[in-house]
């Protein structure tokens, strides 16, 4: 996903059959490795970064990763694929739909006000749900593979466990499914209620 948006940059690549390689995105902090390069340009990569951000690896190149990082804590995640697509939920008439730009967002935090933008300038829909006019709960597509997309989902305090977050989860997945794009929810393993969330929409 990150090669395909043409903006990260590639540090430590080693050509042959199984290439290695670490992408780093300096806008998100975000470091991804691949295959088994070189200590130094997973060091170099996360320097880059200042140092911050999120480092993710497969299970096979994780103990190479933590002596490149010393210090830094090793979460594992759980990727899920949807597995039972009957299983979504259909939203009540006009409650959920596709933000129609940044002027639906104003009254957000600013975190999430501005991880939202980024996405609506980069041309991705977002879906919301709306309560009294008003979006609490939203869905889009964080990275996009040639056939994968990451589900990227935030709901507003208050409006937790309530079922707007699977409503939007339900919405974008039926959007991407009909483009040939089938979704993939990644998950911190101590996630719990997300987790949940993702078994509860079949995946």
């Amino acid at each position: 996903g990150m090669l395909l948006e043409g903006r990260c940059e590639v540090l430590g690549l080693e050509r042959g059959p199984s290439p290695s390689f670490v992408t780093r995105d300096g806008e998100e902090k975000l470091v991804c490795v691949v295959g088994s390069p070189t200590r130094d340009a997973i060091s170099e990569a996360v320097a880059r970064n200042g140092d911050a951000g999120e480092v993710m690896a497969m299970p096979e190149n994780a103990a190479r990763v933590a002596e490149a990082l010393p210090g830094w804590r090793a979460l594992p995640v759980v990727a899920h694929l949807l597995g039972e697509s009957e299983r979504l939920p259909e939203a009540p008439e006009g409650a959920v739909r596709f933000l129609s730009g940044p002027e639906d967002i104003g009254h957000l935090p600013p975190g999430l006000r501005a991880e939202l933008e980024r996405a609506l300038r980069g041309g991705t829909p977002v879906a919301a749900a709306f309560v009294g006019g008003d979006p609490v709960s939203f869905c889009y597509a964080g990275w996009e593979t040639e056939r994968l997309w990451d589900v990227s989902i935030d709901t507003l305090d208050g409006y937790r466990r309530r079922g707007y977050a699977a409503w939007c989860a339900a919405y974008a997945i039926r959007h991407m499914c009909a483009l040939g794009k089938q979704p993939a929810w990644h998950a911190l393993e101590s996630n719990t209620a997300s987790m949940e969330l993702a078994a509860r929409l079949g995946f």
